[in-house]
């Protein structure tokens, strides 16, 4: 025997509240999806209707009448499309088909009313019954009644009506369903109309001399850089890209308008928009791709692969466009957006010709852009291990040897690219220099005679978790060298922002300590043997100036260095200076 499935419209209206759909706010979208589909159906039907609306009435702050003079529905629609879950109007009844000039497509949507209403009642006269009219009234257990009303007190189209549940009512307001439908419909090709029976407001109108500029400006509420107007050009989608004005981490996440049919989809432009592209807020239409059943987002295929390509075209085609015709701009951009930008020169050769003159790059004769590294006369190193470039930069700053910090996301691929695309550049990786290359060991004899130094050295600096050592090494103008760990850099990172936090944090800096490897967190402040300085200070026996030198060395080769100072590093200096300054 054979049974068919029942299903609990209670559970199905929880599931919907609380999986499918984001807000209660969205049966707003899903009236404009359905208003806007109907009339789609009466222009399908009748090429010659140009009049389409949606009118909607607030009532008390407690009651909507959402209406459209769209196509309506038959009565034998009605128990086929309101009564059964999952069909949808935009099918056709025959064979199932999907009709692909709608927006809704799961039948589903009606029900998202029930989140904000206990009774969904709807009046409706159909273009090919226009002599009779019924009303359905649906409750969310399941039950609905049907019955025949006068056809002359209702318009062609439908009316759905619906009264707030007590926790709804915040959404029944003139001013939410403003900006509801402005928020969800926005570029709908007709007008919807909020109306008390004596204004009329068109509620998705835009200034018809409004320019790109001004539409982002009304959409996102802030001011943009530059706008980039997207084109398909096969009807895949249509729309415009805003050039934030200020700088955004890669994983910021951005607040995009992106419309299926004129209605919004989604405000996540993680699936269109490419990945890099973190520094733009885009408005997108789309008529053909496809959505997701909880029509809050698209459905990955071939479509959107392509979309996504041809997105990412349009964004570069204007950055190749604007480095011939706009510098400054192109400078402009540049500057508060470097980090995108190196993301799109690593990937297209092209790109990467046209925006590495203008890239920038640390070095230690300070900050370089790539044309400035071209044109360098001599060999250049770079290093992607930021803690190496701070200890290698004072031996080849001495040496007035170009080295660059590459340890920032996608500088080290930019120089690889800048070295292979010029053969008359010299740009050379460290692979295999460290810093301990440059140290020589001393003579047993200069170890013993520098003891009493070392031994005072050590006791200055174990507070700092450092050690002191002799070595020598060129330049013989450089006094001293700071070589640390990883290890020990992280412990002096957690250290310094314990100093300038709160207090609140204090335990939680103490459990990152804890964690770190103390066999592998060691830092040593090394003595250059061949410095006068140096050997002025072994030869000095007073324990007091040693311990002040060696006090002022220790925050100069921090400095040296291009290591983080603390407030307590800062101290120690000046406590040295103040010390030296007393005994003239």
């Amino acid at each position: 025997m054979e049974y068919n499935f029942k299903v609990n419209l209670g559970g199905m209206i929880d599931i919907l509240s609380n999986h499918l759909y984001s807000s209660p706010k969205v049966f707003i979208r899903e009236l404009l999806q359905n208003g806007t589909d109907a009339i789609s159906a009466r222009q399908k039907e009748n090429p010659q209707f140009k009049d389409g609306r949606i009118t909607i009435h607030v009532i008390e702050n407690k009651t909507i009448r959402f209406c459209d003079n769209g196509t309506g529905l038959t009565e034998e629609e009605i128990h086929g499309f309101l009564a059964v879950i999952g069909q949808s109007s935009k099918r056709d009844l025959d064979n199932g088909q999907i009709y692909e000039d709608y927006i809704g497509r799961f039948g589903i949507g009606l029900l998202s009313c029930f989140m904000v209403t206990d009774e969904i009642t709807i009046r409706t006269r159909s273009v090919k019954t226009p002599e009779t009219a019924h009303e359905w009234r649906g409750k969310p257990d399941g039950t609905y009644e049907i019955k025949s009303v006068n056809a002359d007190n209702i318009n062609l189209g439908t009316e759905v009506i619906i009264n707030a549940k007590a926790d709804s009512k915040l959404y029944f307001h003139n001013d939410e369903i403003i900006s509801l439908v402005r928020y969800y419909g926005l570029p709908l090709p007709f007008p919807v109309i909020l109306s008390d029976n004596s204004t009329e407001i068109i509620i998705n109108r835009l200034h018809s001399n409004s320019n790109l500029m001004e539409l982002g400006k009304t959409i996102f509420g802030e001011e943009f850089i530059d706008c980039i107007p997207l084109e398909s050009g096969s009807g895949l989608f249509s729309g415009v890209a805003y050039i934030l004005p200020y700088p955004v981490a890669a994983n910021a996440e951005h607040k995009h308008r992106i419309y299926l049919k004129n209605m919004l989809l989604t405000e996540d432009g993680g699936r269109i928009l490419p990945k890099w592209a973190f520094f733009i807020k885009c408005f997108l239409n789309s008529s053909i791709l496809r959505p997701t059943a909880s029509r809050e987002n698209f459905y990955e295929d071939e479509n959107l692969k392509e979309a996504r390509t041809k997105i990412a075209e349009c964004i570069s085609d204007y950055l190749l466009d604007i480095s011939e015709n706009n510098s400054a701009l192109l400078a402009r951009i540049i500057s508060i957006h470097s980090l995108a930008i190196k993301s799109i020169a690593v990937e297209d050769e092209e790109l990467f010709k046209t925006f590495i003159p203008h890239l920038e790059f640390q070095t230690i004769f300070g900050i370089m852009n790539g044309d400035e590294l071209t044109q360098y006369d001599g060999n250049l190193f770079y290093t992607d291990n930021i803690n190496k470039y701070r200890q290698l930069a004072p031996v080849f700053a001495s040496q007035m040897k170009l080295l660059v910090n590459a340890g920032y996301t996608y500088d080290a691929k930019l120089l690889k690219i800048l070295s292979e695309l010029n053969d008359d550049v010299s740009i050379k990786h460290i692979e295999n220099i460290e810093p301990e290359d440059f140290l020589d060991d001393v003579s047993r004899s200069e170890q013993e005679r520098a003891a009493f130094l070392l031994e005072i050295a050590d006791e200055v600096l174990e507070e700092f978790g450092c050690a002191a050592g002799l070595k020598s090494f060129e330049p013989e103008s450089l006094p001293v060298f700071y070589l640390v760990s990883e290890s020990a850099e992280l412990f002096r990172d957690i250290r310094r922002m314990r100093t300038e936090s709160d207090n609140i944090f204090s335990s939680m800096f103490d459990a990152f300590e804890e964690e770190l490897d103390k066999d592998d967190s060691h830092s040593t402040l090394y003595f250059n043997a061949n410095n006068t300085l140096v050997q002025k200070i072994i030869n000095t026996h007073d324990e007091d100036k040693i311990a002040t030198m060696v006090q002022i060395l220790y925050v100069q080769a921090l400095l040296t260095g291009h290591f983080p100072v603390s407030g307590d590093d800062l101290e120690l200096l000046n406590d040295g200076i103040i010390k030296l300054m007393e005994d003239f």
